[in-house]
């Protein structure tokens, strides 16, 4: 076996070393990619940066087993891991780790220049890391070892990050494996992006517990090359999101009988298409599952599998060990809090959109549910402004806010439109101050500079840009 970099199994950490390889072992990538350096060797660049133990390392690596490999040598080496989209713009990374007290950007063209560094880039495995200048660096290190930042996937800020501990996350791994039945023998297609919760907690690490295989793709996510791929690797258990879920069932794509296991999670997905995928996969278990960030994630599981078509509406039952209760109630239906020993320690970041702790262990949703007499969770709205656009998760008020605060914007507005497929859009329409605006070349630059800003799914279908009516500034 490799040597073990030092320090490893800080304190706190509920998984060793010979857990991390044993896991890495069994994991590969869904596309063939050369071989990068021993996990020995990630490990030991990842502790020879000098980070403080609790220092956070925002991770901006594509979805693959070299993201694991960073991931797992951050947490043994006494770091704090925060996942980001490598397509997020060099300024959003570096605002984020001003946000978050993050100590270095670990990427694949990490540029110091870009990210307000003043020392070189080193080498991380075959990535590479710029360590930052952080103001607070002499007052020590934010967080505790053992613990991970999460990204909230939109629903609560671009900025909006969650604080949990390590061991917490593996509990709710373990009790999401024991809802959806997942075992050793499961080969796991991991397609959903491990910058999210889901599959962090859902996938990575609830192999982690229970054995599993993993076979990492995407995104972006191909209907076509699907089916393909869950033969090609043998997939017994896979994850998609309604919007993939809708997407299949709408192209008609058979899947092969060796999927065991099938869950939907992400938003709601209505009845009729539940019924689709029962009638396309008789021989597949279908798992609806409801879960956020602030939960740690997973909170309900309905085995749509065995249920009758009067329950396709819920998302089941609290998994063992999650309680849930309504708050503010009317007509039956309240904001949903659910009671977890895997809540989050704190947001950090970004407001918190709505959803936060309220009490030691208790998460406000900002989501309306009705519960039945019989304990079922239906879902019945938000109250958070956000919107679902093409399958991601965009908080409107934190694309407002973020243009906003540009130079020589006097105000701006969203609305939320409709595609003949059900599918979300939203138009951006920003107002400019007419003493600043600087004409024509004035708005493109403010163009470029909110399009570089967002992500691709956050990007408006449409961006308006006006001069606002001097008689605004009056009132």
């Amino acid at each position: 076996m490799p040597s073990e970099p030092v320090p490893v199994r800080p304190s706190g950490l509920p998984f060793g070393w010979d857990d991390v390889v044993s896991l890495l072992d069994r994991s590969t990538d869904a596309c063939s990619s050369p071989p990068g350096p021993p996990f020995a060797d990630v490990a030991g660049d990842v502790s020879r940066l000098g980070l403080r133990p609790g220092t956070p390392v925002i991770l901006s690596l594509s979805n693959s087993r070299r993201l694991l490999e960073h991931y797992f040598a951050v947490l043994l080496t006494g770091g704090v891991p925060l996942t980001v989209s490598p397509a997020t713009p060099s300024a959003r990374i570096a605002e984020l780790a001003r946000r978050t007290a993050a100590g270095a950007v670990i990427g694949t063209r990490a540029d110091p220049a870009r990210l307000g560094a003043s020392g070189p880039a080193r080498p991380a495995g075959d990535a590479s890391a710029v360590l930052l200048d952080t103001d607070g660096a002499a007052a020590g290190p934010p967080y505790r070892s053992g613990s991970a930042l999460l990204l909230t996937s939109g629903t609560s800020g671009m900025f909006s990050v969650c604080l949990h501990r390590v061991d917490s996350l593996l509990r709710n791994a373990s009790r999401h494996a024991a809802a959806v039945g997942l075992r050793a023998d499961d080969t796991v297609l991991v397609s959903l992006p491990l910058f999210y919760s889901y599959a962090v907690v859902a996938q990575a690490l609830a192999a982690l517990v229970t054995g599993a295989r993993l076979v990492i793709s995407g995104p972006p996510f191909s209907p076509a090359e699907y089916p393909r791929l869950l033969s090609r690797h043998g997939i017994s258990s896979s994850s998609i999101t309604p919007t993939i879920a809708r997407l299949l069932l709408h192209r008609g794509e058979r899947l092969p009988r060796g999927l065991r296991m099938l869950t939907v999670g992400g938003d709601r997905l209505a009845p009729r298409h539940v019924a689709g995928l029962r009638a396309a996969l008789p021989e597949t278990e279908l798992y609806l599952t409801y879960g956020l960030t602030e939960a740690g994630p997973r909170v309900a599981t309905l085995a749509a599998h065995r249920e009758p078509e009067h329950r396709f509406d819920s998302v089941g039952l609290p998994v063992p060990g999650v309680g849930v209760s309504l708050r503010d109630v009317a007509g039956g239906v309240g904001e949903l809090l659910v009671h977890t020993d895997t809540a989050l320690v704190a947001k950090v970041g970004g407001p918190s959109g709505g959803r936060c702790l309220v009490g030691p262990g208790v998460v406000a949703t900002g989501d309306r549910f009705r519960i039945g007499e019989d304990g079922y969770l239906r879902f019945q709205g938000r109250l958070s402004d956000f919107v679902v656009v093409r399958g991601e998760k965009v908080s409107l008020a934190a694309v407002r806010e973020h243009v906003q605060a540009l130079p020589g914007v006097a105000g701006c507005a969203t609305s939320v439109g409709t595609d003949p497929d059900g599918s979300a859009h939203y138009t951006l329409t920003v107002q400019l101050d007419p003493a600043v605006s600087g004409g024509p070349a004035g708005a493109e630059l403010l163009r470029r500079s909110v399009l570089s800003f967002l992500l691709p799914a956050e990007r408006p279908r449409e961006l308006r840009i006006e001069t606002a009516d001097p008689a605004l500034f009056l009132k």
